[in-house]
């Protein structure tokens, strides 16, 4: 039973007066949130490896730092989603969807149950990013695969699936170099984020005026460029 061996326990409690999950619109929170999602994420990231440095030999911890970065992984490639669904929907671009494109894409819909097919992280990224390039008119932009950093991703991610469902005591077991792995894995997906969407942000300056557009790129640019990346040593 969760909590006996230590006497703790969790119990409903009365702040924030909301449901878990559940937009508060009444305060004009919106529905998904992605730019806070990713945020939160991050945050949590950096936490995990904060509490790693003090004790780097915890499985335990080192289990923590690999959940919170597939968190974060598996959140960027659905914010991407998120804004490409919106671009559909907006009428920003109106060609037609093969359908393994639109099997890629998901349901269009905000509010409601979704049925989207679930694709392996490493297919869903590609497929994703591919799909991002179109919609977008992105002609120059490629995820970034041929790289040792995508191949460390997809170690991470084995390992990860280990972890996941583990059929031993050993597939529970975090080694240095699958937290080299992890940690890279986390640093590339931030990396193609960040490049996809600079690529996004120079593609729609093309619409500004000459002498604004430098302005609105280093606006949006600059805001993505604040936030640090995770250390490849930690």
């Amino acid at each position: 039973m969760p909590g006996a061996r230590t006497g703790v326990c969790f119990t409903l409690g009365t702040g924030g007066n909301r449901v878990p999950g559940s937009p508060r619109v009444d305060l004009g929170e919106g529905f998904v949130r992605s730019g806070e999602l990713l945020q939160e994420l991050r945050n949590d990231v950096e936490s995990a490896y904060a509490a790693l440095e003090k004790a780097r030999d915890s499985q335990y911890l080192r289990r923590c730092v690999v959940r919170a970065v597939f968190s974060f992984i598996e959140a960027a490639i659905e914010s991407v989603k998120v804004e490409l669904r919106s671009t559909i929907r907006c009428g920003h671009f109106t060609d037609p969807l093969s359908d393994r494109e639109r099997e890629t894409l998901g349901s269009l819909h905000v509010i409601g149950p979704r049925q989207d097919k679930f694709f392996p992280l490493d297919q869903n990224a590609k497929r994703t990013f591919r799909l991002a390039t179109k919609i977008w008119n992105l002609e120059s932009f490629r995820l970034s695969t041929n790289t040792e950093a995508f191949q460390d991703f997809l170690r991470a991610k084995s390992a990860r699936n280990r972890l996941t469902h583990p059929k031993t005591f050993y597939d529970i077991e975090v080694n240095d170099h699958d937290m080299h792995c992890h940690t890279i894995a986390g640093t590339w997906v931030q990396a193609q984020l960040g490049r996809l969407y600079e690529a996004r942000v120079r593609a729609l300056a093309k619409g500004f005026p000459e002498e604004e557009r430098e302005k609105f790129i280093q606006e949006f640019v600059g805001r993505q460029r604040v936030s640090g990346v995770w250390r490849a040593d930690a």
